[in-house]
């Protein structure tokens, strides 16, 4: 019966203790040194107690002391390990990846529509293109743009500023002639900055006296 009953206590202790998912520790060795010393001396009282007081037989005195300093032994770090060992911790998942950038809007350079050093009159060969790009825009109803209007760097800043504006709004009203609505489109002048070629030769600063379309959604 005591032999069933320690059997039972220590398979159930065993359960606890292995369901926990901790790593085994301190507390297991304390436990199985005081378990191993208070049921080696109840396993010598025990074998005592079997026979007649002082007729116990040394054998069976250190048996039960073996017995119950190892089922002590077992039981303490059982019991140890389960209420008082840390639970092992999880490591922390991964920190999820960046979210991607966003795609980058791509403006639209109307090559070939270009101005008369300072003018903002619309020169004929760049007609046909400002004709694409109203076709493009009236295909794709739900795209806005911002006109950008440059000059090349001869002149001042504000003199430029002010010209690039026009030439921006030229172009708008041209593409709203074509049929897109004017509400998609908005303007802005930047006049000498962002030259796209050299303004040290005559065809550099004609490149430079342009318009670009760019996408504001």
């Amino acid at each position: 019966m005591y032999r069933r009953l320690i059997a039972g206590l220590i398979l159930a202790t065993f359960v606890t203790a292995c369901s926990a998912h901790k790593p085994w520790g301190k507390c297991a060795v304390g436990g199985g040194i005081i378990g191993a010393a208070a049921l080696g001396a109840a396993g010598g009282a025990i074998a005592n107690n079997v026979n007649p007081p002082f007729k116990a037989q040394d054998a069976d005195r250190g048996a039960g002391i073996g017995i119950g300093i190892a089922t002590g032994a077992i039981l303490g770090a059982l019991i140890g390990h389960a209420l008082c060992d840390e639970e092992e911790v999880p490591p922390p998942p991964p920190p999820p990846p960046p979210a991607p950038a966003p795609a980058a809007k791509k403006k639209i350079v109307l090559r070939g529509v270009n101005f008369d050093f300072d003018k903002a009159t619309l020169q004929p060969q760049g007609k046909p293109i400002l004709d694409e790009a109203a076709k493009i825009l009236k295909e794709n109803p739900s795209i806005n743009v911002q006109v950008q209007g440059y000059t090349d760097a001869i002149g001042s800043v504000e003199y430029n500023l002010k010209l690039s504006d026009r030439r921006a709004a030229t172009v708008k009203n041209y593409l709203v002639s074509q049929g897109v609505a004017a509400s998609r489109l908005t303007t802005k002048g930047f006049g000498k900055s962002n030259p796209v070629a050299s303004n040290d030769t005559a065809d550099g600063r004609a490149q430079n006296r342009r318009v670009e379309l760019v996408p504001t959604n």
